[in-house]
């Protein structure tokens, strides 16, 4: 146990129009002025709402933080780099057009250093320095499911049965890519260590196909900087906000396994058991944080008193009102004491589309491809 937990807080679009821009509108057009206004106001809202646990600022500044952040097509940078079209919407988020794995037989691995989007997150990192002083960094690389899927949408589940090998031709192509991004970013960037290994849609394929199809990839991919520096292999995996359980198991052969990111409703003590040298980040789903009667209050104290090393309320919704979460992050913060550890509380006053500002009010003729 560490003698701090991280606790990670990343709000929905919804609960912020329902919460904070009832009284401060959201922006007509977009601007950075615009952009560092909402960051600033929310950051004030969230020391007026929960400032008692030392969440928001009272009188924030400018000068790095998230809205210093480079980002990219969010979650689509390597299905656009091999070819995805992506569009906007009257909506939050990019909307990939999604391909038939017939018609990519002859696709081929893109390296970004020499494509025109590693010159636009260039310009943008440059941008970004000259106006904060430095900057981040917060590209998803993804993985050759989570890739996969945003290329093929729900046909991607048929293919791991029905055409297994078209299938591992387009992960050897998405690896390529990623490892192309992956050495990209670390030269521009700093060395991204561990690796990361984001797993949102493993949990629907089940261990056994995991293993025979998707495995053998991520071990690949797990190993990135230990090939690109010969450092230690370290992988930090994301499994989504649903229990790890059944898959404890098939993870256990992906090396260097440094962290496990999963539902807070885990077998924790398994986890611990089975991946001994592996952080266990414990993930609150919305569903559990509109528990009523004290419910998620306990399961949170089981987590923490199980052993988990950090908490995430992520994509947290606008029907939890913030006294609810105030009482629930309250209530960590006891059970942290009972164990004589503190709460580090980390709240990302902007979600990641509103950098972009992918909504079709902004940026209606957005179109990749």
């Amino acid at each position: 146990m560490n003698s701090s937990i991280p606790v990670s807080i990343y709000f929905t679009m919804e609960w912020w129009d329902e919460h904070y821009h009832c009284r401060s509108p959201r922006p007509e057009q977009k601007s950075q002025n615009a952009l560092e206004e909402m960051y600033l106001g929310r950051l004030r809202f969230l020391h007026r709402e929960f400032g008692s646990l030392g969440i928001g600022e009272e009188k924030p500044i400018l000068g790095g933080g998230q809205i210093a952040t480079v980002i990219r097509h969010q979650f689509d940078l390597v299905p656009v780099l091999l070819g995805t079209m992506v569009r906007l919407q009257d909506a939050w988020g990019l909307y990939p057009q999604f391909r038939k794995l017939k018609d990519l037989s002859r696709l081929a691995p893109i390296d970004i250093s020499r494509h025109p989007e590693g010159e636009w997150i260039l310009r943008e990192k440059e941008r970004l320095e000259r106006l904060y002083g430095h900057c981040a960094v917060n590209i998803d690389i993804g993985s050759v499911s989570n890739n996969s899927f945003r290329v093929l949408g729900e046909a991607f589940y048929a293919e791991l049965l029905e055409d297994k090998p078209a299938l591992s031709d387009l992960f050897e192509k998405i690896l390529e890519t990623e490892r192309y991004l992956y050495a990209f970013l670390c030269k521009h960037f700093g060395d991204i260590d561990p690796v990361p290994l984001s797993n949102c849609n493993v949990p629907l394929m089940g261990p056994q196909i995991y293993r025979d199809s998707v495995l053998p990839f991520d071990i690949r991919q797990a190993r990135f900087l230990h090939e690109l520096r010969g450092s230690q292999t370290r992988a930090a995996l994301h499994h989504c906000d649903v229990p790890v359980d059944n898959f404890i198991e098939v993870y256990s052969e992906i090396p260097g396994l440094y962290s496990l990111e999963a539902s807070f409703i885990s077998d924790i003590a398994a986890v611990k058991r089975n991946l001994p040298n592996c952080q266990f980040n414990a993930m609150v789903s919305p569903a559990k944080m509109l528990s009523k009667g004290g419910m998620v209050e306990d399961m949170l104290r089981k987590a923490i008193n199980a052993g988990a090393d950090a908490l995430q309320f992520w994509n947290i919704d606008p029907a939890i009102e913030p006294k609810r979460l105030l009482r629930i992050w309250t209530s960590v913060v006891e059970a942290c004491g009972v164990k004589g550890i503190d709460c580090c509380f980390t709240p990302l006053p902007l979600c990641w589309e509103e950098i972009e500002w992918a909504h079709g009010r902004y940026s209606a003729s957005y179109e990749v491809n």
